[in-house]
This record gives C-alpha cells, sequence and structure tokens, in this order.
C-alpha cells in the first residue's frame, strides 16, 4: 500500500475513510497529550518549557519524518497505537534538534514565526528542546511490545549521538573550514541523514525485519545529501559571513574552497546525483517502503532542473 493510498487495516481505530493527513493530525494530538500528561500532575499552571515547545509545534513544518514513518507503518501491517509512538518519536526528536541547532546558528525565525530560543529566551529554548528529546523516549513506554524496548531504545540512542557529532563537525567548521566533499557528505547524513531514516529503521525493528536497516541508513543518507545541498542552494546568501559572523556550512563556500570553477553548478551535480543514488537505494527496500522517499527524491531532482531552466 502506497503513502498516498488510504489504508483499511484490521483495526478498530482505522476505517477505509483514513487518509495519511488524517493520521498526522492523530500524531499531533498524540504528542501534545503526551506532552501535557508528562508534567506533574501537582503543577497548576504550564511551565514554561512545555508552553515553548508546544509554540514550537503550533507551526509544523512537512512532517517528512512522521510521513515516512507512518507510510512505512502502513506497508508493514504495524499497530495502530504502535504506529502513532514510533511517529511521535521521530517528531519529537526532530524538532528537539530544530529547537537546539536554532540557538546553535542563532537564527530568529523559522516557519514563518521567531524561534523558540528569540521569542522566550535561550535557556527556556535549551530546556524545551530537552522536553522534546526526554518525551521522545517517553511515549516509547506504551509500545505493544515491551521485549522491543531494548532495541528500540539502543537505535534511538545511537541515531541521537550520530546527529549530536554531525551538529558538532557543523559548529566545528566555523574556527576550521573543510573543501572535503566526503566530509561535507558524512556531516549532512549525519545530521539530516539519521533521523530521516530512523522513522523508516524504528518501523522496521518494530515489524521485525531488522535485516533492512543497513540499506533504509544508505537510502536516507543519501537523500539527506541532496536535500542538504538543495537547501544549501537556497540559503547562499543567509549563510555567507556577515555582522561579525563567520560563514556557515554550506556546499557552495566547500566547493569555492576545494578551487571548483563553478561552485552552483558542481552543487547541483552533487545534489543530483545523491537524490539518483537515494531513489536506487530506495527501490531495493522491501514491500512499498521506498515509495515515499522515491517521490521526495523526484520532487527535489524536479526543483533543480527547473533551476537550471531558471
Amino acid at each position: 500500500m502506497s503513502a498516498q493510498a488510504l489504508v483499511n487495516l484490521p483495526n478498530e481505530l482505522l476505517t477505509s475513510k483514513t487518509s495519511l493527513d488524517d493520521l498526522l493530525s492523530q500524531v499531533d494530538a498524540f504528542v501534545i497529550k503526551h506532552l501535557a500528561s508528562s508534567s506533574d500532575s501537582n503543577q497548576s499552571n504550564t511551565n514554561a518549557a512545555e508552553y515553548a515547545a508546544k509554540y514550537h509545534l503550533a507551526t509544523p513544518g512537512h512532517k517528512v519524518r512522521a510521513r515516512l514513518c507512518l507510510a512505512a507503518c502502513l506497508d508493514l501491517q504495524i499497530k495502530y497505537n504502535d504506529m502513532l509512538i514510533i511517529s511521535a518519536v521521530s517528531e519529537l526528536l526532530h524538532n528537539a534538534s530544530l529547537i537546539h541547532d536554532d540557538i546553535q546558528d542563532m537564527d530568529e525565525t523559522r516557519r514563518g514565526v521567531e524561534t523558540v530560543w528569540k521569542k522566550f529566551g535561550s535557556s527556556v529554548a535549551i530546556c524545551a528542546g530537552d522536553l522534546l528529546l526526554s518525551s521522545a523516549y517517553g511515549v516509547l513506554a506504551e509500545i505493544s511490545d515491551p521485549k522491543l524496548l531494548p532495541s528500540l531504545i539502543k537505535l534511538i540512542s545511537k541515531r541521537t549521538s550520530s546527529v549530536i557529532k554531525g551538529q558538532c563537525d557543523d559548529i566545528e567548521y566555523k574556527n576550521k573550514p573543510i573543501n572535503s566533499i566526503e566530509n561535507y557528505k558524512n556531516i549532512a547524513k549525519a545530521k539530516s541523514g539519521t533521523l530521516l531514516g530512523l522513522p523508516i529503521e524504528l518501523a522496521l525493528t518494530v515489524s521485525g525485519e531488522s535485516e533492512y536497516l543497513h540499506l533504509a541508513q544508505k537510502a536516507t543518507g543519501a537523500f539527506a545529501v541532496g536535500y542538504q545541498v538543495v537547501d544549501d542552494l537556497n540559503d547562499v546568501t543567509k549563510d555567507a559571513p556577515q555582522n561579525g559572523r563567520s560563514k556557515s556550512l554550506n556546499i557552495v563556500f566547500v566547493l569555492a574552497d576545494a578551487h571548483s570553477m563553478n561552485p552552483i553548478a558542481d552543487a547541483m551535480l552533487l545534489a543530483e546525483q545523491s537524490l539518483s543514488e537515494a531513489v536506487e537505494l530506495a527501490k531495493q527496500l522491501p514491500h512499498s517502503l521506498g515509495t515515499l522517499l522515491i517521490s521526495l527524491a523526484q520532487q527535489l531532482q524536479g526543483q533543480i532542473k527547473h533551476d537550471i531552466g531558471c
């Protein structure tokens, strides 16, 4: 069953008219309910971290990770509640990383509104990110098969550590620029690919098909490089040195430092190659697990071709 198809699973909470968007709304409600229930029941007021976390979640992005997780769960016939749980884990971890990333990069807006640190201060933003991070582990307590917990916790911890390393390498770039394309790709895979692959990996783990974890990681890692390059091409001006700030890690600057004669064109070529690799790897995933990833990669390829045409 594809990600865009209507679902019809043997569960009383799903009907033949339940769509992916319906499930996304249910994941959102599940996350908010968990954040509220995780607070001390004796508290009469919402604490600052919870309030700031909900502020951040109120302006959603494209929810790519939740979509990837839900699509994988539908293909693998995973139970409804488990599907909500691991989709929530994927979104909680991603949004925790965004809040902390905005603090470190001093970005003042995200999704058209003020970032959490800009609106509430860095101290509250750190706590809000920590709350989302801890909540990702908290929701796992409701998984239907407790025997899965060691594998799930180990996987989440390993992938979170990878994101942290990627972010540290990104920060280090401002002090010690790199001109290695391979180093850039490794950072992109760690920062973005890790949490893009995790939703599919969680679904594979819950369904007992762990033998495909490495393939899922490779496919999403290649997609992440392509995605990051396209993002960098859109952010060249934003990432350039300004107001006393060092330049941010951006493939255009990396290629220029590597003496590329045309860093923009070379960046587009790298994006196209990475996305094509992601498509080929995604095709090898079992069932229809790679369908949504392939669609996302092809959308980015279309954007690159449009930009070249312009």
